[in-house]
Protein backbone atom coordinates (compact mmCIF):
# COMPACT_ATOMS: atom_id res chain seq x y z
CA UNK A 1 0.00 0.00 0.00
CA UNK A 2 1.18 3.83 -0.56
CA UNK A 3 1.23 5.81 2.90
CA UNK A 4 0.07 9.16 2.45
CA UNK A 5 1.63 11.77 0.87
CA UNK A 6 4.43 9.21 -0.60
CA UNK A 7 2.76 10.02 -4.41
CA UNK A 8 1.15 12.90 -5.30
CA UNK A 9 -0.87 11.99 -8.31
CA UNK A 10 -2.31 9.14 -6.31
CA UNK A 11 -3.48 11.77 -3.74
CA UNK A 12 -4.60 13.42 -6.40
CA UNK A 13 -6.63 10.55 -7.81
CA UNK A 14 -8.17 10.13 -4.06
CA UNK A 15 -9.23 13.69 -3.45
CA UNK A 16 -10.85 13.70 -7.02
CA UNK A 17 -12.64 10.32 -6.22
CA UNK A 18 -13.78 11.09 -3.29
CA UNK A 19 -15.26 14.56 -4.70
CA UNK A 20 -17.29 11.91 -7.44
CA UNK A 21 -18.86 10.40 -4.04
CA UNK A 22 -19.68 13.60 -2.80
CA UNK A 23 -21.14 14.97 -5.96
CA UNK A 24 -23.16 11.49 -6.42
CA UNK A 25 -24.33 12.04 -3.13
CA UNK A 26 -25.55 15.30 -3.95
CA UNK A 27 -27.19 14.57 -6.85
CA UNK A 28 -29.02 11.99 -5.65
CA UNK A 29 -30.56 14.04 -2.66
CA UNK A 30 -31.27 16.63 -5.09
CA UNK A 31 -32.82 14.86 -7.45
CA UNK A 32 -35.12 13.41 -4.42
CA UNK A 33 -35.76 17.06 -2.95
CA UNK A 34 -37.14 17.99 -6.50
CA UNK A 35 -38.93 14.58 -6.93
CA UNK A 36 -40.72 15.12 -3.54
CA UNK A 37 -42.56 18.45 -4.83
CA UNK A 38 -43.86 16.64 -8.08
CA UNK A 39 -47.43 15.29 -7.79
CA UNK A 40 -48.29 11.86 -8.67
CA UNK A 41 -50.43 12.90 -11.12
CA UNK A 42 -47.42 14.16 -13.37
CA UNK A 43 -46.34 10.29 -13.71
CA UNK A 44 -44.99 11.45 -17.49
CA UNK A 45 -42.50 13.56 -15.92
CA UNK A 46 -41.69 11.35 -12.70
CA UNK A 47 -41.06 7.93 -15.06
CA UNK A 48 -37.99 9.41 -17.15
CA UNK A 49 -36.20 10.61 -14.15
CA UNK A 50 -36.52 7.13 -12.36
CA UNK A 51 -35.11 5.64 -15.19
CA UNK A 52 -32.45 7.68 -15.55
CA UNK A 53 -31.47 7.14 -12.32
CA UNK A 54 -32.09 3.49 -12.08
CA UNK A 55 -29.24 3.63 -15.43
CA UNK A 56 -26.90 6.32 -12.94
CA UNK A 57 -27.17 3.39 -10.58
CA UNK A 58 -26.35 0.26 -12.81
CA UNK A 59 -23.61 2.40 -14.15
CA UNK A 60 -22.12 3.36 -10.92
CA UNK A 61 -21.84 -0.40 -9.20
CA UNK A 62 -20.09 -0.76 -12.33
CA UNK A 63 -17.47 2.28 -12.20
CA UNK A 64 -17.23 1.06 -8.31
CA UNK A 65 -16.64 -2.29 -9.31
CA UNK A 66 -14.04 -0.98 -12.08
CA UNK A 67 -11.84 0.96 -9.90
CA UNK A 68 -12.22 -1.65 -6.37
CA UNK A 69 -9.12 -3.39 -7.47
CA UNK A 70 -6.19 -0.67 -7.36
CA UNK A 71 -8.41 1.06 -5.18
CA UNK A 72 -7.52 -1.82 -2.61
CA UNK A 73 -4.00 -1.83 -4.01
CA UNK A 74 -2.64 1.28 -4.67
CA UNK A 75 0.73 0.30 -5.59
CA UNK A 76 3.89 2.54 -4.16
CA UNK A 77 6.40 3.74 -6.85
CA UNK A 78 8.04 6.06 -4.52
CA UNK A 79 9.54 2.65 -2.63
CA UNK A 80 9.91 0.71 -6.05
CA UNK A 81 12.04 3.49 -6.43
CA UNK A 82 14.23 3.31 -3.06
CA UNK A 83 14.50 -0.45 -3.64
CA UNK A 84 16.26 0.04 -7.11
CA UNK A 85 18.50 2.61 -5.36
CA UNK A 86 19.58 -0.50 -2.90
CA UNK A 87 19.82 -2.93 -4.99
CA UNK A 88 22.11 -0.55 -7.83
CA UNK A 89 24.12 0.91 -4.45
CA UNK A 90 24.22 -2.06 -2.22
CA UNK A 91 24.67 -4.94 -4.87
CA UNK A 92 25.62 -3.22 -8.42
CA UNK A 93 28.67 -0.48 -7.29
CA UNK A 94 29.47 -2.50 -4.12
CA UNK A 95 30.29 -5.82 -6.67
CA UNK A 96 31.79 -3.68 -8.76
CA UNK A 97 33.82 -2.01 -6.55
CA UNK A 98 35.56 -4.92 -4.99
CA UNK A 99 35.97 -6.70 -8.95
CA UNK A 100 37.76 -3.85 -9.77
CA UNK A 101 39.89 -3.49 -6.78
CA UNK A 102 40.51 -7.79 -7.55
CA UNK A 103 41.55 -7.88 -10.74
CA UNK A 104 44.98 -9.16 -11.64
CA UNK A 105 46.59 -5.77 -12.71
CA UNK A 106 45.59 -4.70 -9.22
CA UNK A 107 47.15 -7.24 -7.23
CA UNK A 108 51.05 -7.38 -6.39
CA UNK A 109 50.32 -10.91 -6.07
CA UNK A 110 52.02 -11.72 -10.05
CA UNK A 111 54.51 -8.83 -8.98
CA UNK A 112 55.79 -10.29 -5.85
CA UNK A 113 55.15 -13.98 -6.08
CA UNK A 114 55.64 -16.46 -8.95
CA UNK A 115 55.51 -20.38 -8.92
CA UNK A 116 52.60 -22.77 -8.38
CA UNK A 117 50.98 -20.69 -5.66
CA UNK A 118 51.18 -17.52 -8.32
CA UNK A 119 50.13 -19.51 -11.05
CA UNK A 120 47.07 -20.95 -9.20
CA UNK A 121 45.99 -17.84 -7.49
CA UNK A 122 46.39 -16.18 -10.89
CA UNK A 123 43.82 -18.71 -12.55
CA UNK A 124 41.55 -18.15 -9.70
CA UNK A 125 41.38 -14.47 -9.73
CA UNK A 126 39.51 -13.96 -13.37
CA UNK A 127 36.31 -16.67 -12.24
CA UNK A 128 35.97 -14.68 -8.80
CA UNK A 129 35.91 -11.47 -10.56
CA UNK A 130 33.72 -12.61 -13.15
CA UNK A 131 31.05 -13.75 -10.57
CA UNK A 132 31.31 -10.81 -9.08
CA UNK A 133 30.74 -8.86 -12.07
CA UNK A 134 27.69 -10.86 -12.82
CA UNK A 135 26.47 -9.85 -9.36
CA UNK A 136 26.75 -6.33 -10.80
CA UNK A 137 24.92 -7.13 -13.50
CA UNK A 138 21.76 -8.77 -12.03
CA UNK A 139 21.75 -5.82 -9.78
CA UNK A 140 21.96 -3.20 -12.18
CA UNK A 141 19.40 -5.15 -14.08
CA UNK A 142 16.90 -5.56 -10.87
CA UNK A 143 17.57 -2.12 -10.49
CA UNK A 144 16.01 -1.10 -13.69
CA UNK A 145 13.20 -3.43 -13.31
CA UNK A 146 12.08 -1.87 -10.47
CA UNK A 147 12.09 1.64 -12.34
CA UNK A 148 10.33 0.80 -15.16
CA UNK A 149 7.66 -0.56 -12.59
CA UNK A 150 7.81 2.61 -10.97
CA UNK A 151 7.51 4.69 -14.03
CA UNK A 152 4.78 2.20 -14.92
CA UNK A 153 2.51 2.85 -11.99
CA UNK A 154 3.30 6.70 -12.23
CA UNK A 155 1.99 6.97 -16.05
CA UNK A 156 -1.09 5.05 -14.59
CA UNK A 157 -2.02 6.82 -11.67
CA UNK A 158 -2.01 10.04 -14.07
CA UNK A 159 -4.51 8.54 -16.65
CA UNK A 160 -6.40 7.81 -13.49
CA UNK A 161 -6.25 10.83 -12.32
CA UNK A 162 -7.73 12.60 -15.61
CA UNK A 163 -10.55 10.06 -15.58
CA UNK A 164 -11.63 10.75 -12.46
CA UNK A 165 -11.29 14.82 -13.09
CA UNK A 166 -13.14 14.63 -16.20
CA UNK A 167 -16.39 12.26 -14.33
CA UNK A 168 -15.46 14.83 -11.06
CA UNK A 169 -16.45 17.66 -13.73
CA UNK A 170 -19.40 16.12 -15.34
CA UNK A 171 -20.86 15.51 -11.90
CA UNK A 172 -20.64 18.33 -10.70
CA UNK A 173 -22.42 19.65 -13.92
CA UNK A 174 -24.97 16.94 -13.48
CA UNK A 175 -26.00 18.71 -10.00
CA UNK A 176 -25.99 21.89 -11.24
CA UNK A 177 -28.30 20.90 -14.14
CA UNK A 178 -30.99 19.01 -12.13
CA UNK A 179 -32.81 21.99 -10.72
CA UNK A 180 -36.12 20.81 -11.90
CA UNK A 181 -37.69 17.65 -13.01
CA UNK A 182 -37.42 18.44 -17.05
CA UNK A 183 -33.87 18.90 -16.76
CA UNK A 184 -32.92 16.24 -14.66
CA UNK A 185 -33.06 13.37 -17.19
CA UNK A 186 -30.78 14.88 -19.57
CA UNK A 187 -28.19 15.79 -17.06
CA UNK A 188 -27.97 12.13 -15.89
CA UNK A 189 -27.90 11.28 -19.43
CA UNK A 190 -25.05 12.89 -19.87
CA UNK A 191 -23.00 11.52 -16.67
CA UNK A 192 -24.47 8.26 -17.21
CA UNK A 193 -22.82 8.44 -20.66
CA UNK A 194 -19.14 10.03 -19.24
CA UNK A 195 -19.34 7.86 -16.28
CA UNK A 196 -19.34 4.83 -19.20
CA UNK A 197 -16.71 6.44 -20.79
CA UNK A 198 -14.73 6.57 -17.61
CA UNK A 199 -14.69 2.46 -17.25
CA UNK A 200 -14.23 2.24 -20.85
CA UNK A 201 -10.77 4.54 -19.92
CA UNK A 202 -10.22 2.78 -16.74
CA UNK A 203 -10.02 -0.96 -18.07
CA UNK A 204 -7.42 0.60 -20.89
CA UNK A 205 -5.21 2.03 -17.98
CA UNK A 206 -5.38 -1.20 -16.17
CA UNK A 207 -4.92 -3.20 -20.00
CA UNK A 208 -1.31 -1.20 -20.36
CA UNK A 209 -0.62 -1.72 -16.80
CA UNK A 210 -1.03 -5.66 -16.92
CA UNK A 211 1.11 -5.51 -19.94
CA UNK A 212 3.73 -3.49 -18.48
CA UNK A 213 3.64 -5.98 -15.28
CA UNK A 214 3.45 -8.89 -17.08
CA UNK A 215 6.80 -8.02 -19.17
CA UNK A 216 7.94 -6.93 -15.56
CA UNK A 217 7.37 -10.45 -14.51
CA UNK A 218 9.18 -12.09 -17.76
CA UNK A 219 12.40 -9.57 -16.97
CA UNK A 220 12.23 -11.17 -13.59
CA UNK A 221 11.91 -14.36 -14.39
CA UNK A 222 14.98 -14.22 -16.65
CA UNK A 223 17.07 -12.72 -13.84
CA UNK A 224 16.09 -15.62 -11.56
CA UNK A 225 17.96 -17.99 -14.11
CA UNK A 226 20.91 -15.78 -14.21
CA UNK A 227 21.03 -15.98 -10.72
CA UNK A 228 20.45 -19.87 -10.66
CA UNK A 229 23.52 -20.28 -13.12
CA UNK A 230 25.85 -18.14 -10.73
CA UNK A 231 25.94 -21.36 -8.50
CA UNK A 232 26.02 -21.70 -4.59
CA UNK A 233 29.57 -22.03 -4.71
CA UNK A 234 32.55 -19.55 -4.80
CA UNK A 235 35.42 -19.99 -7.02
CA UNK A 236 38.02 -21.06 -4.28
CA UNK A 237 41.51 -21.69 -5.20
CA UNK A 238 43.26 -24.98 -5.06
CA UNK A 239 45.29 -24.41 -1.68
CA UNK A 240 47.02 -27.89 -2.20
CA UNK A 241 49.45 -26.08 -4.96
CA UNK A 242 49.97 -23.10 -2.16
CA UNK A 243 50.65 -25.37 0.62
CA UNK A 244 54.27 -25.80 0.55
CA UNK A 245 56.87 -23.05 0.56
CA UNK A 246 58.42 -24.42 -2.59
CA UNK A 247 54.91 -23.59 -4.31
CA UNK A 248 55.76 -19.45 -3.38
CA UNK A 249 58.80 -17.93 -5.20
CA UNK A 250 59.82 -14.71 -4.12
CA UNK A 251 60.23 -12.72 -7.26
CA UNK A 252 63.80 -10.74 -7.25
Amino acid sequence: MTAAGANPVIDQSMEKLREIEDKIRELFDKVNDVMSWVPDILSDLIEPVRRGMNALNGKLTEFWDSIIRFINDKGDPAKLRQVAAEWSDRIGKSTGDVAGSVSLDKLKTNIEWSGRAAETYKATVPAQIAGLNSLKDLGLQIRNSLVNLANGLDSFWTQIYGTFAALAIAAVVAVLSAISVVGIPAAVAILVGMIGAGIASIFTTISAVDSLTNSIRVEQTAIQDKVDSLGVTWPRTNTESMSHSTDWKRQT
